[in-house]
């Protein structure tokens, strides 16, 4: 930005005229004592109307601006007993004008009102050169102008002007416009102290037209976020540093059925959330403002009719001047209620789907091949009372083969379906499956139930996942993490349900996080959400991996 420049008056201003209030008859010593005091009492005057005009725009607002100047303008008109007062606003490289505001005695218009895009150079050259180096200008008379001003003075004389004064407007050191007073019926008598306190007022202008400026592009600028935020689809919520809330889109207001002003200056924990995930809520904007990272999450929002939306977050911390604390938190969320209610129904129905297929190889194919077990057996002791052994001995390895192929299709049977689970709960199901576990993969798998662990998770939905999730974890053990011990338990601790599956086996891989893992990992962090809760999984006590699976409270969750 080019340094600031003090407005200076490059044409000499001729000395002030005898006033027409002096009478003749005095002497040489009144008349100047008359003058001085006349001075005196209009540089008075004027200090007084320089300060109306000021405490006038520090009251002002933005959109009051324009009223505020044409008050000014009539002021210093009135005043200085000029035909014209008005603003131009210049812009274009300085080149291009706009006649924006006048003051005109008697109504009479200026030739230039209400004109846009005037060619500044094309009419008033010589002035336009000085005005766009902060130099303003005061003629006592039209007819003294120089020849380098000629054309000046041709167009002064055609707008009928005989006095006029410039007084540049800037801000930062730029032409911004000018006000012009000039007089079309007399030549007066400009005084330094009127030109003096006239740049005073300019300035005064110049910042009020800069600060509406600002704040009109801070308002343009706010109306197009705002603009976006409410096209985008997305809820958008901003906090400030003590987490509440200063800005609430249309899609939010949709959501939650509040409007931005019912909730302003309000803590979204203590008007959306509900009442179980609030302690985490605040936790996680403390959080955020401790550490200024991004998180994302799942959560629930409460509209202020009961009706519970599903809200998958992303939070972003914006930071103070400096870096070091932080000003605002913008939530950024999207509504997944409807299409985490398809993904469950999707995987509800692979899960019957799955528990029809399980049923039919148990009671189809099972016993299909249990009947041919039985005919073999049958044969065979007929061969071996015909005399027939070694038949007899062959259709004994046959009908083994059967009893085996009969284990394995119940073994499937029961991986597909856990018929167990359905008749005697989820700790019955978790003890045969470490039961399991230990007989067909070759290691060790117990099963351990903790505070009324045979009472938790009587929701049957609840109970197919947390048997699910289990099954998961135990075939990672055994297949990525080369375990031979894994221990499962369940139980109600602290009022939760939680379940736990534990292994020695090699650990987590380099680099694992959050965001990192395989399909099987992301299938259980989705049923730990479906029923509302929340799945770690993290390096054991004594090396291996442990992963675990908390639901508060105690009842199966609201569905979405």
């Amino acid at each position: 930005m080019p340094p600031e420049r003090e407005i200076r008056f490059s044409h000499s201003v001729l000395p002030s005229r005898p006033g027409q209030d002096e009478p003749m008859s005095a002497g040489p010593v009144t008349r100047k004592i008359m003058r001085a005091e006349n001075a005196l009492q209009q540089r008075v005057e004027f200090e007084a109307l320089v300060s109306r005009i000021s405490s006038l725009f520090v009251r002002l607002k933005s959109d009051e601006i324009d009223r505020g100047i044409q008050e000014a303008l009539r002021e210093m008109g009135e005043f200085l007993r000029v035909d014209h007062c008005h603003l131009c606003r210049v812009h274009g490289g300085g080149k291009l004008v706009d006649h924006t505001h006048e003051w005109a005695a008697g109504g009479r218009p200026h030739p230039w009102a209400g004109t846009r895009g005037l060619l500044l150079d094309e009419h008033l050259p010589w002035s336009a050169l000085r005005l766009r180096r902060l130099d303003g200008i005061a003629i006592y008379s039209v007819d003294t102008l120089c020849a380098e001003a000629a054309l000046d003075q041709e167009t002064f004389r055609a707008q009928g002007i005989k006095s006029v004064i410039f007084v540049p407007l800037a801000v930062g050191g730029q032409l911004v416009g000018f006000i012009g007073l000039d007089s079309t019926e007399l030549e007066m008598p400009w005084t330094e102290d009127a030109i003096s306190l006239l740049k005073i007022v300019g300035g005064i202008l110049a910042d009020a037209l800069d600060r509406r400026r600002a704040e009109d592009a801070l308002r343009k600028e706010n109306d197009f976020t705002q603009a976006l935020l409410d096209a985008s689809g997305a809820i958008f919520i901003v906090l400030d540093a003590e987490g509440k809330i200063v800005r609430f889109n249309h899609a939010a207001e949709l959501v939650s059925g509040y409007m931005q002003e019912d909730v302003r200056g309000k803590a979204p924990w203590d008007l959306l959330i509900p009442q179980d995930q609030r302690a985490a809520a605040r936790h996680n904007f403390k959080q955020l403002t401790s550490a200024a990272t991004a998180s994302a999450f799942e959560g629930s929002v409460v509209s202020r009719f009961g009706k519970r939306r599903v809200i998958s977050w992303s939070n972003t911390a914006l930071l103070a001047e400096g870096g070091r604390t932080v000003d605002y938190v913008i939530m950024s969320g999207i509504d997944v209620t409807d299409t985490k209610r398809l993904e469950a129904e999707v995987l509800n129905v692979a899960e019957r789907e799955q528990s029809r297929f399980g049923h039919d190889l148990h009671d189809g194919l099972g016993q299909h091949l249990t009947g041919i077990e039985f005919m073999s057996q049958v044969l065979s002791q007929r061969l071996a009372a015909q005399g027939r052994a070694g038949e007899a001995a062959d259709l004994d390895q046959i009908t083994g083969l059967i009893r085996e192929a009969i284990g394995q299709t119940r073994d499937l049977a029961r991986g597909l379906s856990p018929v167990v689970l359905q008749s005697k709960g989820l700790a019955v199901a978790l003890q045969d499956l470490a039961a399991s576990a230990t007989k067909h993969l070759g290691l060790t798998c117990t099963c351990r139930l903790l505070t009324e662990g045979r009472k938790a998770a009587a929701d049957p939905e609840v109970a197919i996942h947390l048997y699910r999730i289990a099954q998961e974890a135990v075939a990672n053990a055994a297949k990525h993490g080369r375990a031979s011990a894994i221990a499962l338990s369940l139980g109600n601790i602290e009022g939760r349900v939680e379940l736990a599956v534990e292994d020695n086996g090699c650990g987590l891989p380099a680099g694992f996080g959050g965001g990192a893992g395989g399909m099987g990992l992301r299938v259980m962090q989705y049923r730990a959400g479906l029923i509302g809760g929340t799945l770690h999984v993290g390096p054991g006590p004594g090396g291996g991996v442990i992963v675990t699976c908390a639901i508060a409270p105690l009842r199966a969750p609201r569905g979405p």
